[in-house]
């Protein structure tokens, strides 16, 4: 007799039982997963039979993070999703998957929840419900939503109850927010000495102290002699001083008082983030149920900057009899984002000495009487802020079993979503006193249904050969309305403030509503001959009603091949333990693009004819009535490879994307009336290589388990073609000696370049006091930006002398995942990520033209005493580029997470089925030669959170 111990996530073992009265079975996990089950779009597939490049993600993974979003948990974590962390207390982020492949549409990738198109806010799915994802990225797995894929699909799996006794589980989690670095703006005595350089290097003609603090004059100027530099010389030389530097009467008032104002300490805290999640599961031989309820609230690191939301979920499977089946998914979410956060970039420019309250205790607008400095907290205090987001998500679906291997599933999808955002600026504020109180309200509401209908056919015949054959038809419509009011001018109070919209006498409404339809027809089949060799070929035709009347509809096909070599009779490697080498190849659509943008649209005008106010009807924008669906081109090669009796599993895809038909508003001549059109023009080409591997690093029985999982992509887009105008190629001489297609100079889209090159004229560096004249023939002087002339004529012009320098997105990105388990009930993980081959523009305010009215952040700028060759003087040239290009590849220890499970023996007596303690580091250390706030978000500061839980199972 053979015992089969199996479970899910382990490997699966046989243990001959021969006259052993006991076994012992320690079950090893399973990194490679062949036999997993993922969701391929409106079906599963066993992983090893998959033909196309899909990779999952277990979010058990991720249970010790404390996740606002789910894009939080696969930042850097999935080769060739590329996901950045959000930097607000709402969490977030962006992502993509395999590049950049529209210039106009929308580029992120299609979500599938539990089977069926989510159109919805993706914070509006707990994470805490979710029990697995599965990305599908070349064209052949991501064909089967066809006009939606092209910039691949993420199909997410929430949980699901099983059959057996009610199991109640509870998380709570608690961080705390900080900062991963701080950019500082001048101190107050670096903000005077930046007063006195800016006014030495604005005013030449002045004498060389004139701008010098009267108390460090040297000892051959008097102070008699520095008086009477001006005309009119004052018996108190710290307010001549002052004046001189052009000081605000408060910034005056409060530098002779020494009182200062660090505005970083009045707006920057270590907010406060709180998640609960409940949840209940169980079922009975014939119906079985998951509910759950998540509150989450969070404070972010500024003042004010909050998001409250509840999450709330329902699944439902029902058997009614041997052949139907029931399921009922429900998600409902309540967002509150109504909060006023105060202002990172007034408090940089606020000046040191300015403040925060007038002499009477009312709060200042401006930090300091300067209109460039408003006052960080005024709209935090002041402002009257209501906006809620409502939105339900259900489905309702049937599968009937039918005969010869056939069933029939229908499921039909409703969507809704309700939104209320109103603002009210009351007369303490400077739009509300401008105003005399300034409200708006603005309603919204969505309402969208889908219908699917599937029939299914599975038959295997002679063992060998099996069919897996998926029809399907879909019809779907989208409607959404919104209307907006404002007013002002509120009278006899404004103490109601949107509440009583109508108190004001100078109101303004709009409305817009849209509406669009669609349906789908799609057909795959899955073959398999011997378990070696594996087919998949699918064919879907789109209709949508945004594309012109000429192209309503458009045919998306995809074919697919895997060899399994290692199920051959031939191979007999010994040390490989499993090779399946993949082709793919189909074509994609992109359809997110705005509903009416083939249509010729009016627009409305209010004008005076005579004594009346009348409306007018003017035409907006041009049809295109042969608009249609982007179409991308892709092939994909791969292999799965297991080693080392599944110690070592590795997966790598190369492959290679051409979108065509790109949706562009294209330019047109002024003498149309219309300034663009939507068009199909162009053609963009992404080429990548992607790498995982997943190693069993050691295995002590119980003891300790160390695994690691290591992924690398690369990716790399091109422009082919734009609008195919032709331009003349010209030698030294002028001679026309050939043509080529045209550039977009307003875009900086270039014909065989990058989306994201930098075209910028190359710096040098600074002009320093030795090359004066060298700098004046470009109309420059010492301190400005030294720029690279290419053709040598003594003049700068963009067309000739700027040039390809790096790229602005990641061409390289790693990650690197350890978990270990030791001492039976700890587990640590660590993830590190890197981004690499990429440049981010600092800029610092140089050459701003209020430099000499307010604070700006901390730079070395260049001085004739402290001359610097990275960043120029402050009053540089303003027809520059002053910003730097710099490095922003990182290195990241992104999160640490150490876990310990309460042995069972002592928590058994108090009915607990479990009990998880952990805590979490993230973002706490970054390696990188970027030196503004963060690497990976640019100029806006990247939190760091640390986090602790508890997970309990009843």
């Amino acid at each position: 007799a053979v015992l089969v111990f199996t479970f899910i996530g382990m490997l699966t073992q046989e243990i001959k039982v021969g006259d052993q009265t006991e076994i012992n079975i320690t079950m090893a996990l399973d990194i490679i997963g062949l036999e997993e089950v993922v969701a391929i779009g409106y079906g599963t597939m066993r992983k090893s039979d998959l033909t196309g490049s899909v990779q999952r993600v277990n979010a058990a993974q991720y249970e010790t993070q404390q996740t606002t979003n789910m894009l939080e948990m696969l930042s850097g974590t999935v080769s060739g999703f590329n996901s950045n962390q959000g930097t607000s207390a709402a969490g977030g982020g962006s992502m993509l998957i395999r590049g950049t492949t529209s210039l106009k549409a929308n580029n992120n990738p299609l979500i599938v929840v539990d089977g069926v198109i989510f159109n919805g806010n993706i914070g509006d799915i707990n994470p805490s419900d979710i029990e697995s994802i599965d990305i599908l990225k070349d064209a052949s797995s991501a064909a089967i939503f066809g006009a939606r894929s092209a910039s691949g699909i993420l199909i997410i799996t929430t949980k699901r109850g099983s059959t057996g006794d009610p199991t109640i589980n509870f998380t709570a989690k608690m961080g705390v927010v900080g900062l991963t670095n701080i950019m500082r703006p001048f101190s107050p005595e670096e903000y005077m000495q930046a007063r006195m350089d800016n006014q030495k290097q604005t005013y030449l003609d002045k004498p060389l102290h004139y701008f010098t603090n009267p108390n460090n004059l040297p000892q051959d100027i008097s102070l008699e002699e520095w008086k009477n530099y001006d005309a009119t010389p004052s018996d108190d030389p710290i307010d001549m001083w002052l004046n001189r530097l052009t000081l605000t009467g408060t910034e005056k008032k409060n530098y002779l008082a020494d009182k200062i104002v660090d505005w970083y300490d009045e707006i920057l805290q270590n907010g406060i983030r709180q998640d609960y999640d409940l949840s209940l599961s169980g079922g009975i031989a014939n119906l079985r149920y998951y509910w759950s309820t998540g509150y989450t609230h969070n404070k972010g690191y500024i003042l004010g900057d909050e998001y409250k939301t509840v999450r709330s979920r329902v699944n439902i499977d029902a058997d009614i009899s041997n052949f139907l089946k029931v399921k009922i998914n429900a998600q409902y979410a309540d967002r509150d984002q109504g909060f006023q956060k105060a202002s990172l970039g007034a408090a940089i420019t606020g000046s040191p000495y300015g403040q925060i309250y007038s002499d009477d205790g009312k709060m200042e607008w401006y930090t300091h009487e300067t209109i460039v400095s408003g006052n960080p907290l005024i709209y935090y205090t002041y402002r009257d802020r209501f906006n809620k987001t409502q939105t339900l998500f259900a489905t309702l679906s049937g599968e009937l079993d039918l005969p010869f291997g056939f069933s029939y599933i229908i499921s039909f999808v409703n969507r809704y979503s309700w939104n209320r955002n109103y603002l009210f600026d009351p007369l303490e504020t400077p739009r509300g006193s401008e105003n005399n109180g300034y409200g708006s309200r603005s309603n919204s509401s969505v309402s969208e249904w889908q219908v699917d209908n599937i029939i299914k056919w599975n038959k295997t015949f002679s063992n060998i050969h099996v069919f897996d054959v998926t029809l399907l038809f879909n019809a779907e419509k989208y409607q959404s309305w919104q209307d907006s009011q404002t007013n002002n001018q509120f009278s006899p109070s404004d103490a109601l403030a949107f509440h009583a919209m109508a108190a004001g006498i100078n109101p303004s409404l709009s409305s817009y509503d849209e509406y669009s339809t669609g349906n789908a027809l799609m057909g795959r089949l899955n073959y398999s001959l011997k378990n070696k060799y594996l087919l998949t070929l699918t064919w879907r035709r789109d209709g949508y009603s945004a594309f012109g009347q000429a192209n309503p509809y458009a045919i998306f096909p995809s074919a697919a091949f895997a060899w399994r070599i290692s199920e051959e009779d031939f191979f007999n490697v010994n040390w490989i333990d499993y090779l399946k080498i993949r082709t793919s190849w189909g074509i994609n659509g992109n359809r997110d693009i705005g509903m009416y943008d083939a249509l010729a649209r009016l627009s409305t005008v209010k004008y005076i004819y005579g004594n009346t106010l009348a409306t007018g009807v003017y035409s907006s924008t041009i049809a295109n009535n042969s608009l249609k669906w982007e179409r991308t081109e892709a092939v994909n090669l791969g292999f799965d490879l297991s080693l080392f009796q599944n110690r070592l599993f590795t997966t790598v895809d190369l492959y290679t994307m051409t979108t065509h038909d790109l949706l562009i508003d294209r330019s047109l001549p002024s003498i149309i009336g219309d300034s663009d059109v939507s068009s199909n023009l162009g053609e963009l080409e992404n080429k990548g290589f992607e790498m995982t591997i997943n190693s069993i690093n050691m295995n002590i029985q119980n003891k300790f388990r160390w695994n690691s999982s290591l992924i690398f992509s690369f990716n790399k887009n091109k422009i082919k073609h734009l609008y195919g105008e032709m331009v003349d190629i010209l030698d030294n001489k002028g001679n026309v000696i050939g043509q080529r297609e045209a550039d977009d100079w307003t875009n900086n889209w270039f014909i065989g370049e990058s989306i994201d090159r930098i075209w910028e004229y190359e710096r040098l560096g600074i002009w320093q006091l030795d090359e004066a004249e060298k700098a004046a023939v470009y109309g420059r002087r010492p301190g400005d930006i030294k720029l690279k002339d290419m053709n040598n004529d003594g003049i700068l012009q963009p067309a000739d002398d700027k040039g390809f320098q790096e790229y602005k997105k990641p061409k390289y990105r790693f990650g690197l995942r350890n978990d270990i388990s030791f001492l039976k009930n700890f587990n640590l993980s660590i993830f590190l990520r890197a981004d690499l081959g990429f440049f981010r523009q600092n800029r610092i305010d140089e050459g701003s033209s209020w430099i000499d009215r307010r604070n700006i952040l901390y730079a070395p700028y260049w001085t004739p005493e402290k001359p610097s060759n990275e960043y120029a003087m402050l009053n540089t040239e303003k027809n520059a580029p002053y910003g730097v290009w710099k490095n922003s590849s990182f290195l990241r220890l992104q999160d640490v997470s150490l876990s310990y499970n309460i042995p069972k023996n002592l928590i058994s007596k108090y009915k607990l089925q479990s009990l998880k303690v952990f805590l979490n580091l993230r973002n706490y250390y970054t390696i990188t030669k970027w030196d503004h706030w963060d690497a990976e978000s640019g100029s806006t500061p990247m939190p760091k959170y640390f986090s602790f839980g508890v997970n309990v199972n009843l």
